[in-house]
């Protein structure tokens, strides 16, 4: 049996509510991507605390996610509450009518945690461009580095 953390179901719903938040702009999939890991963690970009651990190499969770992403709004789409649209420099996504009646369902800890942390990280990054988004998030990386560089040789290791 797979793991439910990070399959298309958490993820469908994380994205949902960064489009929900996001509403009526739409968000690429490269804004989704970076967007998505400031949403899980928040207190790195100086936001709220995060909604996940601060791994040693957390970065490196960028490089998957965007395959995580895509099958998560193929979920979205399927069942009619996110929409692709094309606009002039390729393709977008924009949460569908249901996509709030849905989020107003889910009234776990958890889903009251991705909706806080959905509306500050598009309040603080939702209209920057794909470059300015990877530069914020490399300059957290750059730190991230460091942090797994200065941790004692056995927990580097595991």
């Amino acid at each position: 049996m797979s793991s439910p953390l990070n399959g298309p179901l958490e993820v469908a719903v994380r994205v949902l509510t960064l489009l929900a938040e996001a509403f009526p702009r739409s968000l690429g999939l490269n804004q989704l991507v970076l967007l998505d890991h400031g949403l899980l963690h928040s207190e790195d970009l100086g936001g709220p605390s995060s909604l996940h651990p601060p791994v040693p190499i957390r970065s490196s969770e960028l490089g998957v996610k965007r395959g995580q992403l895509t099958l998560g709004l193929e979920v979205l789409t399927r069942v009619g509450l996110a929409e692709i649209c094309v606009v002039r420099d390729g393709i977008d996504f924009i949460a569908a009518e249901g996509a709030h009646p849905f989020l107003s369902l889910l009234e776990t800890p958890y889903a009251r945690g991705l909706s806080e942390r959905a509306r500050w990280v598009i309040n603080r990054f939702g209209d920057l461009s794909d470059a300015d988004l990877r530069a914020a998030i490399r300059d957290v990386s750059g730190r991230w580095a460091e942090e797994f560089e200065n941790l004692p040789a056995e927990e580097r290791l595991g």
